[in-house]
């Protein structure tokens, strides 16, 4: 599987703006906005700081794992796999470099291709750069850990109090099971200034969309923790991924096959009626998005009270429900997928204030009766790198009602 490897050697300020990144996996690399931070994996969504998996074949349609008689041969992880101890020790091991100033122990660290992108001067220019303008770091606002979605990489973003910042910045580190540093980011986060919705709260009791434990893609208020809240209309979106011993995907996450959410079901968040429902949309390969406003599959649920859910992206033909029809909290809605403008497959969930018209605004989803890296929580927002999961009901609804 090829790693997910980009090289920060590019600088842009604007005016408090240092974006270091260049990729060397041939994969498009849209540049970040001063709005919306760059993330150091795809985001999910067709948001302005996405990053594609690396390119797929040139078709949608799936292709066989492998050749007809042939077993295809277990991965097997080095000594740094993804999301374990070690190698989120690394992680915090190679930040520390950057943060004290030691480019020479940051730069052994690169993989060799991002050694031949760009000489150690370059990077203790970075290095040096950083403290002129930034400052020395100081208190942690945030941390967490992701896998890539295009390979054994364990993504570490750290955001910190900076002396010369009036921001917090954000440091995100790539480290693949070799404990090589496979992408190196640094980038000051504006704050986001109260909305009208800020201090909602949500008269729907909102259940989590899935079965089983899922991680958080993106979720929170705050640019380091969402990607979704630089845009006014996605604010409070959050979005899920389905993992399995720390990896997004079997195989090199060219089909959507490889992901292990895809397919897996997509559940009614509460009750209510369905009034809206796309179903035409084909899933395309991943990093190939069809339409970069697309919904692609999609059911809006009217909840009352002016809350709607809206999951969109889902996998064609898989929707289970139809326009009108009363729906009951856990039901089967349809199958996670990737049409529309989602990048990769995964689950994405708002709650709106209008059914579609006039335009909607995300709204804060309060979600009940969940469990977050393993500590129950009875009224929450999911937080970007949290492995979440419904606590169990006694019946659960498993079938799509009628109307």
């Amino acid at each position: 599987m090829k790693a997910f490897a980009r090289l920060a050697v590019l600088i842009l300020w604007t005016p408090a703006l240092l974006l270091a990144q260049t990729p060397i996996n041939q994969a498009a690399a849209p540049q970040a906005t001063a709005n919306q931070p760059a993330q150091a994996q795809a985001a999910p969504s067709g948001t302005q700081n996405a990053v594609a998996p690396a390119a797929p074949a040139d078709s949608a349609q799936e292709t066989p794992k492998a050749e007809a008689g042939e077993t295809p041969k277990p991965r097997v992880p080095g000594p740094y796999p993804v999301l374990s101890d070690k190698a989120k020790q690394r992680a915090r091991e190679l930040y520390e470099y950057f943060a004290h100033g030691q480019s020479g122990q940051l730069y052994a660290a690169f993989t060799p291709a991002m050694k031949k992108q760009s000489p150690e001067s370059k990077i203790a220019a970075i290095s040096k750069e950083v403290t002129a303008r930034l400052g020395t770091p100081g208190d942690t606002l945030s941390e967490n850990y992701l896998p890539s979605p295009a390979g054994p990489v364990t993504v570490y973003s750290r955001t910190t109090k900076y002396s010369k910042s009036q921001v917090p910045v954000m440091v995100v580190i790539g480290v693949d099971e070799k404990g090589e540093l496979t992408d190196f980011q640094v980038q000051p986060v504006p704050l986001l200034p109260r909305d009208e919705y800020t201090d909602y709260q949500d008269v729907t009791k909102l259940r989590l969309p899935f079965e089983g434990e899922w991680m958080v893609w993106q979720g929170g208020r705050t640019l380091y923790d969402n990607g979704n809240a630089g845009s006014d209309d996605h604010r409070y979106t959050t979005s899920f991924i389905l993992l399995k011993d720390g990896m997004v995907v079997d195989n090199e996450g060219k089909r959507n096959s490889d992901y292990y959410c895809y397919g897996q079901p997509v559940l009614a968040p509460a009750a209510g009626v369905v009034v809206q429902a796309g179903t035409l949309a084909q899933d395309h390969s991943p990093g190939h998005p069809t339409d970069m406003m697309s919904r692609g599959n999609y059911v809006v649920i009217a909840h009352g009270n002016s809350e709607y859910s809206m999951i969109p992206y889902m996998k064609a033909g898989s929707i289970k429900v139809r326009l009108g029809q009363r729906v009951k909290q856990g039901e089967i809605l349809g199958e996670c997928g990737n049409s529309g403008s989602s990048l990769f497959p995964h689950v994405e969930y708002s709650l709106q204030n209008t059914k579609g018209f006039p335009l909607p605004k995300t709204m804060p989803a309060q979600f009940v009766d969940y469990v977050a890296d393993g500590k129950p929580v009875p009224i929450g927002e999911p937080l970007r790198g949290q492995t979440v999961a419904n606590q169990s009901k006694e019946t659960p609804v498993q079938t799509a009602g009628k109307p």
